[in-house]
């Protein structure tokens, strides 16, 4: 393929060296002359291991040039990527002024390239909403709908500063949220050779993925660093303990407790947390990211709260214990979200089919009886009965599939789903926790 890359910056000049080396066409263009002139000698216009001989190698094969004039270079292109820079503004978000002019700039050359289909592919770190501008300033400046003349992809990019070359040929996995078919099979051609898990997604999950990713690393510099401080202050090796901790691939270093989901509870997580920020403030090594993980798991509860409503529905629980398949209800924020609504004056109903009052025993009993003292009297081992008396139900347990078939539901019912039981997906007013 024909492919021009807009912006010779980081990604830019790393996609046009490797995307050559693959054996396609690439222009690349930028408004800075010296980086322009730097590619056309077959120089890197940055410091990356590798990079320079790639570029001098494809210039050299004629596989690879550069120019300032962005209409010339999309001239008979079948893609655009799209890798100008996204820089912050004053109140943190996204500055997309340098992507909505080039986007203007794509549509005007796509208008005078008619009968050549062009797939735009933005690599440009943005959020969601600045994807839905781009794909409409495409619309309105071609005139057409997107997979007409043009299509939109975002195509986030997963390189890392120092290893991108190594990266962009051995990828985590491969992401492409494209608004038509036609892009979809352009982008099936992009990277000829190299396997990696491919996503074929929409543009907005797409955008989001890359954002998940940042987030989740800069958590975790944070989270290694705050237990470093807090072994430090125990005079311990901070890095032999991650190294224990990093070993456990079944639970710390897995899939496991990164799906969206409610608040944390449990005999565990919560005293274990509040015993190392006690920690923390006698040596003096504040853990700030740790200290608002409590209080992001209150925010948890308080949203679901708000969620119910406040016109004093009845509301009815499906699982009160803080995890499914046991009657543990020690600091489960199910009870929290019942203290809050009992506090309210919400009449409740709950269903939880391992829970029994007359079968809690010692700390479980306790605490369960200290936050609810008439729980006796909301329990109900009738499933049906419970979501019949209710006009908001709160499931916190998924249960069988048989278990929901037999439910008889009312079309005025809201359902508010904390564990995304497939289920339910289908029934009027359902409303998914975070999907």
């Amino acid at each position: 393929m024909k492919i021009c890359v807009l912006g010779l910056g980081y990604v830019g000049a790393v996609s046009c060296g490797c995307l050559a080396a693959l054996g396609h066409t690439v222009v690349g263009v930028d408004i800075a002359k010296p980086k322009v002139d730097r590619i056309k000698r077959g120089e890197s216009p940055i410091i990356e291991e590798g990079l320079a001989e790639i570029l001098r190698k494809a210039v050299d094969e004629g596989r690879l040039s550069a120019t300032t004039d962005t209409n010339a270079a999309l001239q008979d292109a079948d893609m655009a990527l799209v890798c100008v820079g996204t820089p912050s503004t004053p109140t943190g978000g996204v500055n997309s002024i340098y992507l909505e002019r080039v986007c203007e700039q794509i549509a005007d050359a796509v208008k005078t390239n008619t009968g050549k289909f062009l797939a735009v592919l933005n690599r440009s770190t943005s959020l969601p909403h600045v994807h839905r501008k781009l794909q409409e300033i495409l619309e309105q400046h071609t005139g057409e709908k997107l997979g007409t003349n043009v299509g939109y992809v975002c195509h986030p990019e997963f390189l890392r500063e120092g290893a991108a070359v190594y990266d962009f040929y051995n990828p985590p996995k491969i992401v492409y949220g494209a608004t038509d078919p036609k892009s979809e099979e352009l982008c099936t051609q992009l990277y000829p050779g190299i396997e990696a898990e491919t996503f074929f997604v929409s543009p907005d999950i797409a955008a989001m993925v890359k954002y998940a990713d940042n987030c989740f690393h800069a958590v975790k510099v944070t989270f290694g660093n705050e237990i470093g401080m807090l072994c430090k202050g125990f005079d311990i090796d901070g890095h032999a303990v991650m190294d224990i901790f990093c070993a456990d691939h079944k639970l710390n270093i897995s899939p496991k407790y990164l799906k969206p989901g409610f608040a944390f509870g449990g005999s565990c997580l919560p005293k274990d947390l509040r015993a190392v920020l006690d920690a923390s403030r006698d040596l003096a090594a504040p853990m700030p990211m740790l200290s608002g993980t409590m209080k992001s798991n209150v925010v948890q509860v308080e949203s679901v709260f708000k969620r119910i409503g406040s016109d004093r529905p009845k509301l009815g629980v499906i699982g009160l214990a803080f995890k499914e398949g046991t009657d543990d209800i020690r600091e489960s924020p199910m009870v929290t979200l019942v203290e809050l609504a009992t506090g309210k004056g919400l009449p409740v109903h709950i269903y939880d089919q391992h829970l029994a009052v007359q079968a809690l025993v010692g700390a479980n009993k306790s605490f369960a009886l200290q936050s609810i003292p008439h729980l006796a009297n909301l329990l109900s081992d009738d499933l049906d009965g419970v979501i019949k008396d209710s006009d908001v139900i709160v499931v916190a347990h998924r249960l069988t599939p048989e278990a929901w078939a037999s439910v008889q539901w009312r079309d005025d019912q809201r359902i508010i789903d904390l564990v995304n039981v497939e289920a339910l997906h289908n029934q009027p007013n359902y409303d998914g926790l975070y999907w």
